[in-house]
């Protein structure tokens, strides 16, 4: 079966998302990941952000911290990843590959995700960074478990009556 539509629970998730009434969790929240701001476009299988490097997650002057970009790309990969899913359906990360080509540069960073592979329990997704000129920055890599939501998230999976 192919797929090209986001299913009603992940039309409904990206909703609350873009519109700032998403419940972020304390980790997204707490690196001050804008999804309502920089989330620009969702389709199956496909993110695309835009951040406004201004400086402020820099290790040195003019460079992001690595571990910024690590935990920036979770979010779009497992955004990328949410997509795809069926309604009922969750995720949780099993592997996440963080590779930085060149140092990351201030300015309009756009990292786009892309579903690779979607097996039944598994899914494979890619993230790429590229800078205001269209160098490429930073490729992201990661595994995700797909289980049942009640599985993963009962808060969730309650509210939804599952």
């Amino acid at each position: 079966m192919s797929r090209t539509d986001l299913s009603d629970q992940q039309k409904a998730f990206f909703e609350r998302l873009k519109s700032g009434q998403w419940d972020m969790p304390p980790a997204i929240r707490n690196m001050g990941i804008r999804p309502d701001l920089w989330l620009k476009e969702v389709r199956y299988g496909y993110t695309l952000y835009e951040w406004p490097n201004e400086g402020d997650r820099d290790i040195n002057d003019g460079r992001v911290f690595g571990g910024w970009v690590a935990g920036l790309s979770d979010h779009i990969v497992s955004m990328t990843m949410a997509s795809a899913l069926e309604n009922g359906e969750w995720f949780t990360t099993m592997e996440l590959q963080t590779r930085i080509l060149r140092p990351v540069p201030h300015g309009l960073i756009t990292i786009e995700g892309r579903l690779v592979s979607r097996g039944r329990t598994t899914g494979l997704v890619e993230a790429d960074w590229r800078d205001e000129k269209g160098r490429h920055l930073a490729r992201i890599t990661a595994a995700k478990a797909i289980r049942e939501m009640t599985e993963l998230r009962p808060d969730v999976a309650a509210q939804l009556g599952k």
